[in-house]
């Protein structure tokens, strides 16, 4: 009886903690485990921990493991039946007609649109005088790269709306982009549930903008520049009919989503690890100016900038956008040696794959090396999954990794960005994995 009451007021704490921020609630001891198998509420809840079992789970044996309903209820509030949240047949198609927008033949004119609005942000920067000035960093780096996505994948301008954009979606993880209690009983979605309220409104606020944008394409009609939006309003199925308005808007708020909150995120914590380890700056420093030569980066530039690259794909090492990935069994399994019943809930965490103590060499330290040419094949593919992997891998994967290398090279040429002293900086597992204080930085200009 004691042991029955002490694990009920101990799993309390942990969906508690969950609930208020995922990461914090991983055990030490998960580090360094393999496979987690743990009784939650009369069932048991699987922890992929190994490249192995990822592979198994997410690869091989794909088509026996849906989205998970506590991976995704999150997020349809807001993306309905996009791409992040559908399933076949329907995800297979929309996953067809939006795959040529991120073809590879495309990525070097997306990157010179990476470049006209990073210089714009640069440009206001420096507007701003030579003194140098604080801010969260958060805000103008989300800015930019929804400005980026706007323009690429719906050819909009956003302008004072991203303002509208970046509010909204704060305001929707702040409340509604929570892990909650409700989901994992199992509890019906009609249920009210913490935060719903508020993120309903938060949601409104987004839509007004992206029927605007939706709006703005339909006035455009075809052009040349063929973008995912004109994709998306030319297609017709078998019977000739369009996709339907309801699903034009997930998938635009779906590519929106993915499209700019990764990359900022990002961006923010690899400044604020380059300002801690003088060593990985001075390194970033040296290729800028060896490769650039006081010049703005060019698409061209992106292959030689080896080290920034290596920067970006360690931060996301240690800091995932997306911090979880989550599945549902559709028939009994077996993973790793453990049979896993159907309708188990089949979980790999790549905050705790990133860090595993089996798989990394001090997976603690920030060394960005790793991801250099002559040292990359030393990685495990499925123990490094920031963009998740198999059929469902991330479909913007080479466009967001062209983007983040583009923008820190531009931004870490020109200014040096500074923590401010007293800032307490806490990862914060939601949604996606944001400081949770935000990233309070000096800027200045770097010394020429």
């Amino acid at each position: 009886m004691r042991k029955t009451i002490r694990d009920t007021f101990e799993l309390v704490k942990v969906l508690r903690l969950a609930r208020e921020n995922m990461v914090a609630a991983w055990p030490s001891a998960f580090y360094k485990r393999e496979f987690i198998s743990e009784r939650i509420l009369g069932g048991r809840l699987y922890i992929v921990n190994c490249p192995e079992g990822v592979e198994h789970v997410f690869v091989k044996n794909a088509q026996n493991y849906s989205k998970s309903p506590l991976n995704t209820a999150t997020l349809k509030p807001l993306l309905g039946r996009g791409l992040f949240v559908s399933e076949p047949p329907l995800w297979t198609r929309q996953r067809k007609v939006m795959t040529p927008a991120l073809a590879h033949s495309r990525l070097a004119d997306y990157g010179r649109m990476v470049i006209t609005a990073g210089s714009e942000m640069i440009e206001a920067w420096t507007a701003r005088g030579p003194a140098p000035f604080e801010v969260d960093v958060n805000e103008p780096f989300t800015l930019m790269t929804a400005e980026i996505i706007s323009r690429i994948m719906f050819g909009y301008t956003l302008g004072a709306k991203g303002v509208t954009l970046y509010e909204a979606f704060k305001e929707y993880q702040a409340s509604a982009g929570r892990v909650h209690i409700g989901e994992l009983f199992g509890f019906p979605s009609w249920l009210p549930r913490p935060g719903q309220f508020r993120g309903r409104n938060a949601v409104k606020k987004f839509d007004s903008v992206l029927l605007e944008i939706i709006q703005a394409g339909k006035a455009r009609g075809q052009d040349e520049s063929g973008d995912l939006l004109q994709m998306l309003l030319a297609y017709r199925d078998e019977k000739g009919l369009p996709m339907s308005p309801d699903l034009v808007r997930d998938e635009v708020a779906s590519i929106f989503l993915a499209g700019h909150e990764t990359t900022a995120i990002t961006l923010a914590w690899a400044f604020y690890l380059i300002d801690g380890h003088s060593d990985a700056r001075e390194m970033l420093h040296s290729e800028l100016d060896r490769v650039l030569e006081g010049r703005t980066p060019a698409y061209e530039d992106v292959e030689k900038l080896v080290y920034c690259r290596a920067v970006i794909e360690e931060t996301l090492r240690l800091y995932p956008p997306v911090h979880i990935f989550s599945r549902r069994a559709l028939a009994d399994d077996v993973v790793c040696g453990h049979p896993i019943p159907k309708g188990a809930y089949v979980t790999a965490a790549s905050w705790l794959l990133h860090r595993h103590r089996m798989f990394w060499e001090a997976p603690s330290e920030f060394r960005p090396a790793r991801f250099l040419p002559e040292n990359v094949h030393k990685i495990d593919r499925f123990a490094y999954i920031p963009f998740g992997t198999g059929p469902r891998v991330c479909l913007g994967k080479h466009l967001g990794l062209l983007e983040a290398t583009l923008l820190l090279a531009m931004i870490a040429q020109r200014f040096r960005l500074r923590l401010v002293p007293g800032h307490v900086v806490e990862p914060l597992g939601r949604m996606t994995l944001r400081p949770r204080n935000g990233m309070l930085m000096r800027v200045e200009p770097r010394p020429s």
